[in-house]
């Protein structure tokens, strides 16, 4: 008779320990949306230079026989790990020769440094220790036995034993998170002391290549949160990576003991409803992205969207010019977001596009109604799960340009006391602010950051 049960769960797969659902699951617990580093050559004389065909000569950074180390910081922890590599925008095959993870060991002044204890080679494609990235494609390691706590710094370490074209990259980093040396240098316990690569003479700016995100295997009740927006959801002029707002959810999720990831796919310069012909550095539009910084991220289940700026500055204008979008085209492209993100079955928050007449050059009347009927429009329209009204939470006390001073009424700013500069990006303060807010918005909490901006 047992035996004859035995069989059945065999046949029908449908005993107790068959349906068992998984406790666990796959989430993105650090990420970052990559962008193109093909740009047009150009001359000694500083003219383009073409190719054969007329058509001007594009150049991306290519390395051999170099190890690049980068280090970032986790939202949620996890037992196992493993790592996204993105050749997106590449146009040859890419290929890694090996990869290493670590546990950083801790040094503020060297982030280069590794915990040795706790330094794992990677593999792919089950157990093979290199990997070979098609032209427009990822590639995802296999898992390793690695404890990472939430909130814990990692160092992921990629070395390139022939040629490889490094086409993606994501331009703002908010630390020294880089280091690339010539030669075999994975194992070594830190990179600090040795001289940077030729090849990427840059890294010091700093810049992430190709890591497009590390995932780790979470509890199944984890919510996987994606920060998605333009330079304010970046970070810009956040006086560390830990700074942004993104990064504020992040630990104020973890101290309130909720299993939480949190992406940062913010793009410094990024617009929603356009590309920005001739800045590959500033993204593909928002519109044309989301499916794959978002949607396509293991383990995502809400996204709190935050655009607005660049494209009401500087968008596509209802004449094909780019002198500013249209209200019309922003509610459009946002309620396409609305309607994948629901077919996805993730729940979506808009934020409110923040202030900015304190910033020279930007208010315009025209700009600031559009900034106000599109916001007005996320708070009244249901369209979303929730709305994050950071425009309410970081505006206060300004002082006014010439031109936006003669106003009457005044027209709102961002505090002097959040801005890190002239009224635009939010300083440590004002993402503080920002962070809590979503926090409260996204847990239905009322916690209050340590200073407001009003």
């Amino acid at each position: 008779m047992l035996a004859a049960l035995l069989s059945a769960c065999v046949l029908l797969q449908s005993c107790a320990v068959g349906t068992r659902p998984s406790t666990q699951k796959w989430v993105a617990s650090w990420g970052q949306a990559m962008t193109s580093q093909y740009v047009h050559a150009a001359g000694s004389d500083g003219k383009l230079v073409m190719d054969a065909y007329g058509q001007p000569l594009e150049r991306v950074p290519t390395v051999d026989h170099l190890t690049l180390r980068q280090s970032v910081n986790l939202s949620a922890g996890g037992e196992r790990v493993r790592i996204r590599l993105s050749n997106y925008y590449g146009r040859e095959p890419l290929t890694v020769s090996a990869a290493r993870i670590a546990l950083g060991a801790g040094h503020a002044g060297d982030l280069s440094a590794i915990d040795p204890g706790s330094d794992r080679p990677m593999s792919f494609d089950g157990g093979k220790t290199s990997i070979t990235i098609a032209p427009g494609s990822e590639a995802v390691s296999d898992p390793v036995e690695l404890r990472v706590p939430p909130l814990s710094n990692v160092v992921v370490s990629l070395y390139f034993d022939g040629p490889a074209q490094l086409a993606d990259f994501h331009p703002l980093e908010r630390a020294h998170t880089t280091y690339a040396v010539d030669g075999d240098a994975m194992q070594r316990a830190s990179l600090a002391q040795l001289p940077p690569a030729k090849a990427l003479p840059t890294t010091r700016d700093d810049h992430i290549y190709l890591l497009a995100g590390v995932e780790v295997e979470a509890p199944a009740g984890t919510r996987g949160i994606v920060a998605f927006g333009d330079s304010i959801t970046d970070g810009y002029l956040a006086s560390a990576p830990t700074a942004s707002w993104p990064a504020v959810l992040a630990r104020v999720a973890q101290r309130n003991g909720d299993a939480t990831a949190v992406v940062n796919a913010g793009i410094s310069a990024d617009e929603l409803t356009v590309d920005q012909i001739g800045a590959p550095d500033a993204g593909t539009s928002g519109l044309k992205r989301f499916l794959r910084d978002v949607v396509d991220r293991p383990g995502v289940t809400d996204v709190v969207v935050l655009f607005g700026a660049n494209d009401i500055n500087r968008g596509i204008d209802a004449a094909g010019y780019p002198d500013g979008a249209t209200t019309g085209d922003l509610v459009a492209s946002m309620r396409m977001l609305a309607d994948v993100a629901h077919q996805h079955h993730l729940r979506i928050y808009a934020g409110t596009v923040t202030p900015f007449a304190g910033f020279p050059g930007w208010y315009t009347p025209r700009r600031e109604a559009v900034r106000l009927q599109f916001n007005q429009w996320i708070r009244s329209s249901a369209t979303f799960d929730g709305v994050v009204d950071f425009a309410d939470a970081v505006a206060g006390t300004y002082a006014p340009p010439p031109l936006v001073a003669k106003q009457s009424p005044l027209p709102v700013g961002m505090a002097a006391v959040c801005a890190g500069d002239a009224g635009l990006h939010p300083n440590d303060r004002g993402y503080a602010v920002m962070g809590t807010l979503a926090y409260d918005v996204l847990f239905h909490a009322e916690l209050q950051p340590p200073q407001g901006c009003h």
